[in-house]
This record gives C-alpha cells, structure tokens and sequence, in this order.
C-alpha cells in the first residue's frame, strides 16, 4: 500500500485588515477630546492625592518628629548570668 500522494503544508498569506474604522472613530470622538483630557487629569490628580494621603504622609509626619524631637536613647540588653552550686557533705556508714 503505496500512497504517491504526500500532504503538504502551504502557505496561506493573510493580508491584514484596512484600518479605515479607526480614523471614523477619532472623527466622532474628537468634540470630546477636551473633556476627556480633563477628566483624566482629575483622575491623575486624585491618585496623586491618595496615594500622598496613604504612603508619603505618614512617612512626612515620622521624619519631621525626628527632626523635631531628640533621638532615643538606644537600649542595651544585659545578659546576666547566675549559678548556684550547692556542696553538701555526705557521711556514710561502711
């Protein structure tokens, strides 16, 4: 059972699509582009303002009350070492 016949894999070509939809598009979106602008910014500024009021603040806060008040005093640790040692003479009758 011979089979002349071998499949081969051809090439297809695959032209891509016109982008004519995308110029409509930013045609008809174009009025709002101003308002869009803006509203972005705000947004921007509202991360800004949160992310300042979440993280930088407190971090603000902490390094000016270093500023402001003198550093602590460092605290040692003592390991102190105690031993009891107990002799006790023991008579034993032999």
């Amino acid at each position: 059972m011979t089979d002349d016949h071998v499949p081969v894999l051809t090439p297809t070509l695959v032209e891509p699509r016109s982008t004519a939809l995308v110029p409509a598009i930013r045609e008809d979106l174009a009025p709002f582009v101003p308002a869009i602008r803006n509203v972005v910014g705000i947004l921007a500024a509202a991360a800004v303002a949160e992310f300042t009021a979440r993280y930088a603040a407190p971090a603000l806060i902490d390094s000016a009350r270093q500023i402001i008040a003198p550093a602590p005093q460092h605290k040692q640790t003592i390991l102190v070492e105690e031993q009891t040692t107990v002799r006790r003479r023991v008579t034993v009758l032999s």
